[in-house]
Formats: C-alpha cells, structure tokens, sequence
C-alpha cells in the first residue's frame, strides 16, 4: 500500500491481506489478554438463577423441605440425613458422621423447621431429631412418631411449634413445654402443609376439599363460600398480608378477610397441580408444581419458569424466600436460586440478535445500534427486560462495523474495517456513504457543526464539508499514525489517542496537536478515553487508567485498588460514581477518589465496588473492537455492552451495602482426626498439624467471600487469604493460642462478626516447668554433694595439716620450752638470790609457764578447731588481768547484747587484736585506765579499746619502722573480713574499734566459702 499527498490509493488485491492483518491487529495489539471462558448465567426478569446438582457435591435425589437458619445456613434432605448449605459448600450429615443417623441406609428425612432454642428439628421415620452445635441427638417428645411421622411443622411468633403427622394428628409444642396434641383429627387427609398467621392461627391444607384452622387450641374444618371451588387444596401459606393461599391441582385460591379469589394456572401439558407456595418480599408469589415447573405471579400474571429455562426439575418440591431477597427452590433433582440481581439484562434469549452485542450507540431517537463483531449492523429497543432488533446491515466477510458515533443530528455513523463510513438515519431508511477508500476505520466522532473526525489506521481525518477533507498524521503534531480513539471534552478540546501517545488539537481549524505530557511507565494504547469530571480527561487501557489532563498525569493500576488493569468502557452516574467496563465485569469508584490518588493525597481506592457474573451480568470477555460499547441514556441509565448480553444499570437501584458472612468455625482437626470444638482442646506434644477449617456463610456471595485470620499467640496481624476456607499449622511452640477469623463479603467491609477457637499446645515431658524445677534440683544436689566431698577432702587434708604443725610445736617448741622452765626452777631453788633479784626470776618463770598454757591450747585448738575453748569475753578479761596485773592501770570489760559464740579462727584473731591493743597501752600510753567494750549485734560484733593516755599522731606511727603492731592489728583484722579504725590525738587517748560481721561469716561456713 502506498499514500500520494493526502490522498490513499490501494490496489483491491491488497483488501484480503489488510483485513486480515487488520483481524490480526484487533486479537493481538489491540485486544486484552487471552480470554478465558466464564458461566453465563441464566437470567429470569430481575433474577439470575444457578443450580446444583449431585455432581456439585449436594448428593441429591430427592430433596424436601428447606430451612433457614439463624447461624446462616441453609438446611435440606438427602440420601439417610441432612445437607448444610453455606453458600458454597455443601456437608453431609449422614451415618459416616452423626452417630444418630448410623444403621439406617433408607432412612427417610425432612428438616422441619428451627426452634425458638436454635435447634434444627429433623422429621425422620425414627422420630424427631434435633441438631445442635455440630451434633444430631434424638429430641424427646413423643415416641409415637417412630410410627406417625411428622412430615410438615412451623412455628409461630409464640415460639410455638406446630406439626401434623402422616396419619392427621396435629401437634403443639410450647417454647420449653411439653408435648399437646391438639383434640380431632384431620379427615381425608392427603397433604403435608401447614401455616402460620399473623394472628396465630394454624392453617393446614388436608386435600379433598378440606382446609383444617387451628384457632384458640382448637381444630375445625373451615367452611368456604357456595361456589369458590376450593377443590383438592394441598398447600396452604399465610402471607404477611394477612391472606391464605391454597394451592389446588388447576389454581392457587387466596382466602383474605372471608373473600374467596381464585387464579386459574396456565394450563400446560405436564402436571400442573400446585405443590408449594411461597411469597418473596417484593410481593410476588412463587408457585411450585408437580411437573410444570415454577410460576412466578404477580399483578394477577403468571410467569413460568421450567427446565427449558434452566432449572433443574419440573418437579417442584418447596419454595423458600430468604432476607437477602434469594428464592430457593428444591426440585426432585437439584437445588436451585433465583437470585436478585442490580441490573437488568437481555442477552440472545430475550431478544438480542447475537450472543455478542459488540459496538453499541444510542442515537437521539432512542434507538439502540449494534455492530457485533461477527459482523452487520442491527438496530432495535429494549422494553421490559425483552429486545426487538431488526438487521439493517447484512454480514460482509472482511468488512465489518469496527466504530459507531451518534449523528450530531440524530442517526448513526458507522465505519467499517476497509475504510467507508455510512450515515444512517433511522432504522428503516438507506445508508448515506459520507467516504470511502479509507485505512480501516478505528473511531467516529461528529462535532454539532458537522465537522466529521475519523480514526483510521493511517491517520486522522477531517471532513469539514462534502469533498473536503484533511488528512493529519505524525507530520501534524500526533505522536504517530495509529489512531485509537478520538474525544471532544467539556471544554471543547479535541483529544486523540494514538499507538504511542494522546494529543490535543490546537489552532483555529484544529489541524494541528500539541503533544501531551504523559506519567513514567503510563499505558498509552487507548481503549477508552472519557471525561470525570468535567475538566478531567482519563485514558483506559490494557494497562490501567491513566488522567490525561484536569491535574498532574498520573497512572492507576491493580497496585491502587482496581479490580483489574484491562479498562474498555467508563460512564458516570449522577452520585459522582464511575462505573468502568473491565474483563472480569462492572466496577464502581468514587471519582474523587480517583483524583486523590492521581493528586498523591490517597495510596489506595477504599470505595471500589465489583460486580460480576454471579451478579446477574451477561459475563463474557468484551474486545477492544468494533467501539465503543457503553453509554448513559437521558434517564441516566447506564448500559454495558458485554461478552454475552447487555448490562443496563439504574445506579439508584444499586444496593449500596453487603451484608456481612456468618462466620463459623467448623472443624478443628490434629494430624487429620477432628476433635469436638465443645471441650477445652489440648495438642499434644507429639502432634504436628492443627488444621482448622472455617466458612462465612453467605447464601447470595458465598464462593467469593474473603477471609483474614490471626492465631493469637503465633501472628501479630492479620493474614488476608482470599476465598481460602483452611488454615494448617505445623510444629506450633507449646503455650496458649487463639484463632480468629474474619470475613466479607465482594462488595463490603470486613465483618464486626468473627469465629474464634482457643486450643493449648502441651510441652514435651521435658519442657513442662514441674520437670525443669526437679531436674534443677536434682543437679543442685549433685554439685551440692560434690562440693561436700571436695570439702571433705580439703578438710581431711586441713585436719592433717593441724596435726603435722601440733605435733611439731609439741614435740619442738613446747618441749624446748618446758625444758627451759624446768632448768630455771632447777637454778631457782639452787640459787640464794637476793629479794629483788629473786622476784624478777620469778615474774620470768610465771610468764613462762603462762606461755606453755597458751602454747597447749594452740595445739589444742589446732588438733580440736571445732572447739573454741575460753570463750572471747572471758578471754579478753583475762588477757586484760594478765597484762596490767602488776601496774597502776584500771582494766575492766563492759558486754552488751546477747553473747554468740564465734567460729574459734573468728575468736582467736579477735583475741589476738585485743591483746596487742591492750599491750600497746601498757608500753606507750601510760594511761591511768583500760576499758574493753563488746557490744553483741544481730549482724556483727564491734569491740572497742578503749584508754585515756598520751595518745598519737597516727600518721607518724604508720611512718616509723621497726613498729609493726598496728599494721599486725590490720592484717588480723583482714584475714576475717572484719573493719578496723583507729581513733587517736597527741594528749586525746586512744580508741580501736574492731567491727566483725558475723551472719556474713555464718553464710560463708555454710557454703563452704
């Protein structure tokens, strides 16, 4: 293909290869990621309707009776027990886990109803079973049962439960009474349905033109009006309105007031004879059958709803509406939900010409335009949830609509892959070709002046006039040739997304663009481009949503909340919500939001809202081409062309808030066996795995609640883990722990609501602190015995030691001594000595033999050391005697507190200082008196000497050598840790206190120290 001037020339062979170049271009550059198949839903009006099987783990063959729980659960039949449905996941309770149920492979079983306890009552051909707290035990109340079972009960606002039997007999049983079987007896009784009024009364539909009222406690037939064909009733339900509806094999009856009404059913080729009824808060009655499927009526009409439509047997076995506005419907082979959706859908069901719109444009007329991408062009409307579109442009293989733009005076423009553009006025009339022998055509836009724009793959055209046209490329100012899409703003701004970039227009005749700053590592390839709000202009991508103008550029991906990065439609709604078209469904964000992140005030989106197939949406995975496929109508409805049906949203019909799931603990298990969640629950030291599984239990969002746990004890925050409905822990450290959890649901918050469970992991044998104490003993008393050997041993040694020196101041010294004693008593009483002379000899020979005394009681306190012998007080007089005996000086020694003996090496030192002391006063004090104070205390022994003489400069004393007796007072005093100060002044006496702890000296013998 080769361009001269402004105008293309292209030879006809090249128009195969460039379309499918072009095809190429669409799948790959141009679409999303590879798309990946998705359930379509069923849709019924404004009900989206799923339904399970028994290969959807709900083991189904038959199913009856439905029940609602306060924990959030959804109770019915099958085969030998019972099902809990929580939204998600179905669990079993047969013989293989309720102990009440085993022995009993055909065992029949209706849940009834719940009590005013909590408890779920079960209708069995045992009797009556109750399960609570995750067990199923026989309910005591009336053993006639296991013979007459109850197949229908209810309960009133009394908390009054009401139940009729097999045979006709009804029943009452009080909150926490007793058993009362109402008197008479239900005739030709061939149903199993009973209701309860707001006033109280029971009303039981018997079959056979009988309807039985319970009024007061008493039974009686009720008596219709002459003519109101009351045949065969079989189903009654009291409705809120204060009206009784009965179900007949040919028409459901309404009895308000004692006005008789009746509604014949459709007549159909199946059994149609009505077998449940149920009223859904939106007023409507849903009406089950026995083989013509479900009506829905409403406004005195019947909308019929079967398995052609989806659900899952024509048998209809009950009906039951919850708070969340979800009907549930058990038929003979499944479970199925109509589920309320927010929008209002048509897909090719209810009249859309294709499964996949495609583009889609609203012209001025209100007429809605499709161009699928399997090609042609339809124009239709949409009325009450039904679609009538008529084809005004055939299928053209290579040359299908890829753009559509509303006529700036109504109609449509249309632009196809090899390059014309067609205006068409209205549905009926001819198309009017504008051009021809253009690059495929990407974008359409018309000003109100009739200045037409077109985005093709080889440049931008203006098309100002007939025959007028300019052709602006990369040349212009665009940052290249490819364009994506074209946007006129508020402020009448002319926008053009390319390949590689956005550009505006600028000059008077917007022939030539300015180049637009763009965010580092923003996504430039547009899908979309759109305007929130006014002033602001935001570029859609594969990559996320980039702000163009109105602010900074700034780039928004998954990173700051979005849902998802692919961004190919966007609307805004009068709330000042944006609603964006993405592959996975609708999204919703504030738009201020929005700008605080582009401005940086905000991280993260905190408002976004999804919306998905299991929200009503048509599902399926739009492309980027034909464009555009979203607008907003002048009522403010927004409508989403998606992968299989369009999406019509009313923004104010949009529930804003989602309840929170019911959150449950439901199995704790230890290395895979279960253990009751009712007891204080203690790991062993051997386990290895707690394993706990817990649900949210959420009836209308249940596979897509999120959770978040915490095990208290082990995490410091909370763990976010998706849909994920286990938690496993291995090797958990013993000590105390707690599992939270918490859920939401798609659209909402986390819950106030949580599960918790507590468990405690024992320690090992040798971890637990009884263990530890005993062992820490234990290895004390070894080192405590050891220590007392090793002491044994140096005591032994010590004791020898004595001995060996005892024996040699015996056998050396002391003998040495006494023989000198001995020779001078020889030459004393030899000798006549003088008077004088011979009182010296004698005062020698006294002390001498005084020192032989000491000298043995040395060695005997050596070879004896647990003896002290004279003890320190009488010790002290006694050194006191002996050493002023012969002068002028006054000694006298004054005690104070109780008297305790000191270890004999404590006593002998003390001694020793005492004396020197008191010697020291007698050679250089010249002091008239002598006083020895020895005061007992409860941790020491202070002893003080005490005299009145000349006194000294202790500081010239410790100077002077050859005078070592203080300095031997000091070292003495040292060797037993006692203190010694010295208190002296020339002419001021002498005093030298001695401080001897002695609770210090006791610890220390007692440790050995």
């Amino acid at each position: 293909m080769t361009w001269h001037g402004k105008s293309p020339v292209r030879t006809n062979s090249h128009l195969a290869v460039l379309g499918a170049l072009w095809s190429l271009a669409v799948a790959s550059g141009c679409a999303p990621t590879p798309l990946h198949a998705q359930v379509v839903p069923v849709s019924f009006g404004r009900y989206a309707l799923d339904s399970w099987r028994a290969q959807d783990g709900v083991r189904l063959a038959y199913t009856s009776n439905l029940v609602l729980t306060r924990d959030g659960y959804l109770w019915l039949s099958c085969e030998s027990g019972v099902t809990r449905f929580d939204g998600a996941r179905f669990k079993v309770f047969d013989g293989a886990v309720a102990p009440a149920l085993r022995g009993r492979p055909r065992l029949q079983t209706v849940p009834l109803l719940e009590d005013g306890d909590g408890k779920l009552i079960i209708g069995t051909d045992l009797g009556l079973l109750a399960y609570a707290n995750g067990t199923i035990r026989p309910a005591e109340l009336n053993a006639t049962f296991q013979i007459d079972q109850v197949n229908a009960a209810t309960v009133d606002a009394k908390k009054t439960v009401w139940a009729v039997t097999r045979s006709g007999r009804v029943f009452s049983i009080p909150h926490r009474g007793k058993l009362h079987e109402v008197a008479g007896t239900i005739l030709s009784y061939s149903g199993s349905s009973l209701s309860v009024d707001p006033t109280g009364d029971v009303w039981i539909a018997a079959g056979q033109n009988a309807v039985y009222r319970v009024h007061n406690d008493s039974l009686t037939k009720v008596d219709f009006p002459t003519g109101a064909r009351v045949d065969d009733p079989n189903r009654a339900y009291a409705a809120a309105d204060s009206s009784v509806w009965f179900g007949t094999p040919t028409a459901v009856i309404q009895w308000r007031h004692g006005r008789v009404t009746r509604f014949d059913l459709p007549k159909q080729d199946a059994l149609g004879a009505v077998s449940t009824i149920a009223a859904a808060p939106d007023g409507a009655l849903w009406i089950g059958t026995h083989g013509a499927g479900l009506y829905r009526f409403m406004d005195g009409r019947f909308t019929n709803f079967s398995t052609r439509d989806g659900l899952s047997d024509d048998r209809v076995i009950d009906i039951l509406p919850d708070a969340s506005g979800n009907i549930w419907v058990a038929t003979r082979d499944g479970l199925n939900r109509f589920r309320p959706v927010p929008f209002d859908v048509v897909t090719s069901r209810t009249g859309l010409p294709t499964a996949l719109p495609g583009g889609m444009r609203r012209d001025a007329s209100g007429v809605t335009w499709l161009a699928p991408p399997t090609g042609g062009l339809f124009a239709g409307t949409v009325d009450a949830g039904n679609a009538a579109f008529r084809q005004v442009e055939a299928v053209r293989n290579y040359d299908r609509v890829t753009a559509l733009a509303a006529g700036a005076n109504g109609g449509i423009i249309a632009g196809r892959l090899l390059g014309s553009v067609s205006r068409f006025r209205d549905r009926a009339g001819p198309a009017q070709s504008l051009i021809d022998r253009l690059p495929p055509v990407t974008d359409i836009h018309e000003d109100a002046d009739g200045v037409l724009w077109i985005g093709t793959w080889r440049g931008l055209f203006r098309l100002s006039a007939p025959g007028a046209r300019d052709s602006l490329t990369a040349r212009d100012g665009l940052p290249d040739d490819f364009i994506h899409r074209i946007h006129r703003d508020a402020g009448g701004t002319l926008w053009v997304a390319t390949q590689t970039g956005i550009a505006r227009a600028i000059g008077p005749r917007e022939t030539r663009f300015a180049t637009q700053a763009m965010p580092e590592n923003g996504a430039t390839r547009a899908t979309v481009l759109f305007e929130a709000p006014r002033g602001t202009v935001w570029l859609g991508s594969a990559e996320g949503l980039t702000r163009v103008s109105g602010g900074k550029p700034a780039h928004l991906t998954v990173s700051h909340g979005l849902p998802d990065n692919w961004i190919g439609a966007a609307e805004q709604d009068a709330d000042g919500n944006l609603w964006l078209g993405q592959l996975a469904g609708l999204t919703r964000v504030r738009v201020p939001e929005l700008a605080a992140i582009a401005d940086g005030r905000a991280s993260a989106l905190t408002t976004v809202t999804t919306y998905a197939v299991l929200d009503g949406l048509p599902g399926g995975d739009p492309g980027a081409w034909p464009h555009p496929w979203s607008f907003t109508t002048p009522q403010g409805a927004l409508w989403f062309a998606m992968g299989h049906g369009i999406a019509m949203v009313t923004p104010n019909r949009v529930v804003q808030g989602t309840r929170a799931p019911a959150m449950h603990i439901e199995e704790l298990m230890i290395d895979g066996a279960g253990v009751p969640l009712t007891q204080p629950i203690d790991v062993t030291p051997r386990s290895r795995r707690v394993e706990i599984r817990y649900t949210g239990a959420d009836l209308t969002n249940g596979p897509r609640v999120r959770f978040r746990y915490q095990l208290v004890g082990f995490d410091t925050t909370w763990t976010d883990v998706g849909t994920q409905r286990v938690a496993s822990f291995t090797s958990l450290a013993p000590g105390h722990y707690k599992f939270r959890v918490a859920g939401r649901a798609a659209n909402g918050g986390w819950g106030v609501e949580e599960a918790s469970v507590a468990f405690l992991v024992s320690a090992p044998v040798y971890r637990r602190p009884w263990f530890l104490a005993a062992v820490t003993a234990l290895v004390a008393l070894l080192l405590w015995t050891a220590h007392l050997g090793r002491l044994a041993t140096q005591g032994a040694a010590v004791r020898e030691e004595r001995s060996r020196l005892a024996r040699e101041i015996h056998d050396s010294l002391l003998q040495g001594f006494s023989g000198i004693a001995l020779e001078l008593h020889a030459a004393s009483a030899r000798l006549a000595l003088p008077a004088a002379q011979q009182q010296r000899l004698d005062h020698v020979l006294s002390l001498i033999d005084r020192t032989l005394v000491q000298a043995r009681e040395v060695v005997w306190d050596i070879r004896q050391p647990g003896e002290t012998g004279t003890e320190f007080v009488a010790g002290c007089e006694a050194a006191g005697h002996r050493i002023f005996g012969d002068t002028d000086t006054t000694f006298r020694v004054d005690v104070t507190g109780q008297p305790s003996r000191l270890t004999p090496r404590v006593q002998r030192e003390c001694l020793r200082i005492v004396e020197e002391a008191l010697m020291n006063i007698r050679k250089h004090a010249a002091s008239p008196d002598a006083l020895v104070e020895v005061q007992f205390r409860w941790s020491e022994v202070a002893v003080a000497i005490r005299d009145s003489g000349a006194g000294f400069d202790s500081g010239d004393a410790a100077r002077q050598s050859g005078h070592w007796g203080l300095l031997g007072m000091r070292e003495r005093a040292s060797r037993i840790g006692a203190s010694l100060i010295l208190q002296t002044a020339p002419g001021a006496g002498t005093v030298v206190m001695l401080v001897v702890p002695t609770r210090r000296r006791l610890l220390r013998k007692f440790f050995g120290g």
